[in-house]
């Protein structure tokens, strides 16, 4: 396989930790972003290897399109992601905003800096990180919903457009996983911490929560050679078009 560098947003824990982990065993060179300098060299020092770090809000327009474009990398996962509760009456604007620049607005800009060297070079992997909600709506998350719908139809239209030019683009959407975000959906439920996440981890199709170990091993098959001729596709985990996400009612 042949070594590259990639990019992996929000890489400092959970999904975006462990993708860089299996894509540092596979050779590769890494750069992970986050929010938290410390957490960043922290995650950097534990996963050893040939890493690099930026500290910077996903967010942050102008800083990501900067940085990322003189990264230059082949492989980009655009993982980072904010979510929260609320209807459409309770979502403040405020809580509207963040959502879809972290989670839309940071992935295209992403993509819109890291593109013309993969497509000069005429090699790049593209994958999204999404969710259930991308497929299917999350009763008390009309925000989080909306950017994951949002975030699929962008990984498509990539996809369109770099047909036949050797970038792919595509979207591996998980059920719940055990993340620090699953968790504060979890507390959200009230009682006991691992009851509630037992609750949510029973709506999977698997029953149980998945591990972003699991996930990450799903992103970066997408970044090697079995997966050349795949693009435009989102990879469910855990949920099927049938899924009912009533009983996550708060």
């Amino acid at each position: 396989m042949t070594a590259r560098l990639a990019l992996v947003t929000g890489g400092s824990r959970g999904i975006g930790r462990c993708t860089a982990e299996i894509l540092l065993a596979r050779g590769h060179a890494v750069v992970i972003t986050g929010r938290d300098p410390e957490r960043l060299e922290k995650a950097a020092a534990e996963l050893g290897g040939d890493v690099r770090t930026l500290a910077m809000d996903a967010a942050d327009v102008a800083g990501t399109a900067t940085s990322f474009a003189e990264v230059a990398p082949d492989i980009l996962v655009a993982n980072a992601g904010v979510g929260y509760s609320g209807t459409v009456a309770s979502t403040p604007l405020t809580d509207w905003d963040d959502v879809i620049a972290t989670n839309v607005t940071s992935a295209f800009v992403a993509i819109k800096a890291v593109l013309p060297h993969m497509l000069e070079a005429g090699w790049g992997r593209i994958v999204t990180v999404g969710s259930m909600a991308a497929h299917v709506p999350i009763r008390y998350g009309i925000a989080y919903t909306a950017s994951k719908h949002a975030l699929w139809g962008l990984t498509r239209a990539v996809s369109v457009e770099c047909r036949k030019k050797g970038v792919t683009a595509n979207m591996v959407a998980p059920a719940f996983v055990r993340t620090d975000m699953t968790r504060a959906n979890a507390e959200l439920l009230g009682g006991p911490i691992e009851e509630a996440e037992a609750k949510l981890g029973a709506l999977s199709t698997w029953g149980r929560l998945i591990e972003p170990e699991e996930v990450a091993e799903q992103i970066c098959r997408f970044t090697g050679p079995e997966a050349d001729g795949i693009t435009g596709t989102s990879v469910t985990m855990g949920f099927d078009s049938t899924l009912d996400t009533d009983p996550l009612t708060v």
